[in-house]
């Protein structure tokens, strides 16, 4: 029998699991599958905490949260960002999604826009907000859902759930919250 062994590489205080190089090297897109608000369609891979890529090789941003950043060359890799991208990967890694617009189909680096959901009904953008994983992010004029992302990020912050209770947190003058950098 065949085993997989998993290594495990320590890079700037975080552990580094090859399985995510792995699967960015064994995704087989299906170009022909067009993207539709409403329909069904599976996540090939997780980007990061708010952001998957789908069968198709075209990318998707959820609508109204943010995760820590972990790919943003302008910034340092931020507390709970790896934490935020594995959770949205146990959520919905490999699985079929449904997804709706707000009012922007795409924003300015040509991802597509959605509040995504599970053929079950979860709601993912909240999901992660509600369990620490996120923030609530207004960005206008995407913010139909705003006060249910704030009621959820503030049940997360007084439970201290998630990053609430592992990164310090701070606010930036636009009012975008952020986490430190890993190792501070």
């Amino acid at each position: 029998m065949v085993g997989i062994v998993a290594a495990v590489i320590l890079f700037q205080n975080h552990v580094i699991d090859p399985r995510e190089q792995l699967a960015k090297i064994t995704v087989q897109y299906d170009y022909s599958v067009k993207v539709e608000y409403g329909k069904p369609i599976k996540v090939a891979q997780i980007i990061d905490g708010d952001t998957i890529e789908l069968i198709n090789g075209e990318h998707l941003r959820y609508i109204g949260i943010d995760t820590p950043e972990k790919n943003d060359q302008r910034k340092p890799v931020q507390c709970y960002s790896y934490e935020a991208t594995e959770r949205n990967r146990q959520l919905t890694e490999g699985k079929e999604i449904i997804f709706y617009k707000d009012v922007s189909d795409h924003d300015i680096y040509g991802r597509w826009l959605g509040f995504v959901y599970l053929p079950n009904g979860t709601f993912i953008n909240k999901k992660l907000v509600e369990e620490g994983f996120a923030f609530a992010y207004n960005y206008k004029p995407d913010v139909s859902k705003k006060d249910e992302f704030k009621a959820a990020e503030s049940s997360a912050s007084t439970n201290g759930l998630g990053l609430w209770s592992h990164c310090e947190v701070t606010k930036l003058s636009s009012g975008r919250k952020q986490t430190n950098a890993v190792g501070n």
